[in-house]
């Protein structure tokens, strides 16, 4: 009686499973092929047989120490006692007028004192974000663009740790070139960073919230050592060319131009149009940019910082009035008011593209997306040509990071690198084609303004437009509060 119970009670489970959709009789069948499921976001036939016997090849790099991995092997968690030193150290705090004042007038002191700051410097920031990867749930770290991130901070981190005191400006030169061939190398990783967020939120693997801190956390830190870096290169060329040379009051460095305003509107405006005219049929028709209030307004900034925030603004202007004007109308204009202060310039965007609904303008700055929203996204990002994918860091047979100094041109042949023009993947970004949407323009542009204390904000009149008001600090007033202690 008690096995005939039991027995009942099972079939009931089951058939309350089946009509759930919880099991399903076709998965027993060898031709069933199950539906895409959500991990799936490029190609329909992802989960084929054929697709299968290709992913099975790769199955040994879902584990802790993947194949591609140089780094991650099983004496990699003992050798982590390394970075935990280095991860309870503090970085040392500096400011923009801190750099813009050492630079004024360089000497031979003055520049081996920048390299051993920089070569001291940088581990200690490494390691605090290395050790941020590290806490991270195992699904969101083995990501294979997380993965790579990681493989790209140990390297360095393992690379800058073990160089010695410089003592002479020949010491100087060859960190130089190690420091050069470092910003080439790792330019991928902005693009894997934003990859993995993207397929963070289609996994869910992480709270949105946490997810837009570790982002912002991130971003951040790749700034602040970027500027460190390309500055202290900088000052090292300034100081092989023009030893001893005075600088003008206000200096910020050669990495800072002066920005004229409307010029940089105008060129970033030009190139929004050229890539829209290959999408829309109307292409001698887009808006046109209006622009008034302080014309001569003019301040010290980072070009690829300061162009990356205008396109990806005046990209959305744009298209949102080409989508929502009909063929017989004529296209409204899109707006700028520029507003020159003491201490700030403040840009504002207007157009009349139809606006947003209030539930979705809180979305936009969120790195986190949707599943739906996240595969589209990242199927234009593979679809982005000369994206790089897998990196080309060196590691000897010992496990010791190398940096190459040379490059190879197309034949494979080494070549000297080129200090003066280095590579932007913010350039990168801005040369795709105009319909690889990828959702991540406004939370990063959020990012970058908020970095150099200023602000991004967007008001919506649904049915309407959008206002959206960009506020940047001047360096030369503020540089004393910009702080480049953001590790």
């Amino acid at each position: 009686m008690m096995i005939t119970s039991h027995k009942a009670s099972a079939r009931q489970k089951l058939s309350s499973l089946l009509s759930r959709g919880c099991i399903n009789y076709k998965r027993f069948n060898s031709t069933y092929v199950p539906p895409i499921s959500s991990f799936s976001y490029i190609h329909d036939d992802a989960l084929s047989d054929i697709s299968k016997e290709e992913i099975a090849k790769h199955m040994q790099n879902l584990g802790p120490f993947p194949n591609y991995s140089n780094i991650l092997n099983p004496q990699h968690f003992y050798q982590n006692t390394v970075l935990l030193d280095y991860s309870k150290k503090h970085p040392h705090p500096v400011s923009l007028r801190q750099l813009a004042g050492y630079g004024n007038t360089l000497t031979k002191q003055k520049i081996i004192a920048s390299a051993n700051f920089v070569r001291l410097e940088l581990p200690i920031r490494l390691a605090m974000r290395i050790r941020d990867l590290q806490i991270l749930p195992f699904g969101v770290v083995n990501n294979f663009h997380m993965a790579q991130i990681y493989e790209s901070y140990y390297h360095s981190f393992n690379a800058f740790r073990k160089i010695g005191k410089i003592n002479t400006i020949e010491d100087n030169e060859k960190f130089c070139a190690v420091l050069s061939a470092l910003l080439d190398d790792h330019t991928f990783n902005l693009s894997h960073l934003m990859m993995g967020a993207l397929e963070v939120s289609i996994a869910e693997s992480l709270p949105q919230e946490r997810l837009d801190s570790f982002m912002s956390t991130m971003l951040r830190s790749r700034i602040s050592r970027r500027l460190i870096v390309e500055e202290h290169l900088s000052l090292s060329e300034n100081y092989r060319k023009k030893p001893y040379d005075k600088k003008p009051p206000h200096y910020l460095g050669e990495i800072f131009q002066n920005c004229k305003a409307i010029d940089h509107f105008n060129e970033v405006a030009e190139k929004v149009k050229e890539s829209l005219c290959h999408q829309y049929p109307q292409a001698e028709l887009i808006p046109k940019l209006e622009i008034d209030g302080d014309l001569d307004c003019e301040f010290q900034f980072m070009v690829p910082h300061f162009h990356y925030m205008l396109h990806e603004i005046l990209r959305n202007s744009f298209e949102a009035t080409l989508n929502t004007t009909k063929d017989n109308d004529a296209l409204s204009p899109v707006k700028v008011t520029i507003i020159d202060s003491r201490q700030e310039v403040i840009f504002r965007i207007s157009d009349q593209g139809g606006g947003l609904h209030h539930d979705k303008l809180k979305s936009i700055w969120s790195f986190g997306k949707s599943p739906e929203l996240a595969r589209k996204s990242l199927a234009n990002f593979h679809r982005i040509p000369g994206l790089q994918m897998y990196s080309n860091l060196q590691v000897t047979a010992s496990g010791s990071s190398v940096v190459n100094p040379r490059a190879t041109d197309t034949d494979g042949n080494s070549v000297e690198r080129k200090s003066e023009k280095k590579r932007s993947t913010l350039e990168d970004l801005m040369a795709r084609p105009h319909e690889y949407k990828l959702g991540m323009g406004l939370p990063m542009c959020s990012v970058y303004a908020d970095y150099w204390n200023g602000q991004l904000q967007m008001n919506s009149l649904e049915g309407y437009g959008c206002d959206t008001s960009l506020t940047l600090s001047k360096l030369g007033y503020h540089s004393n509060v910009i702080q480049l202690d953001r590790a």
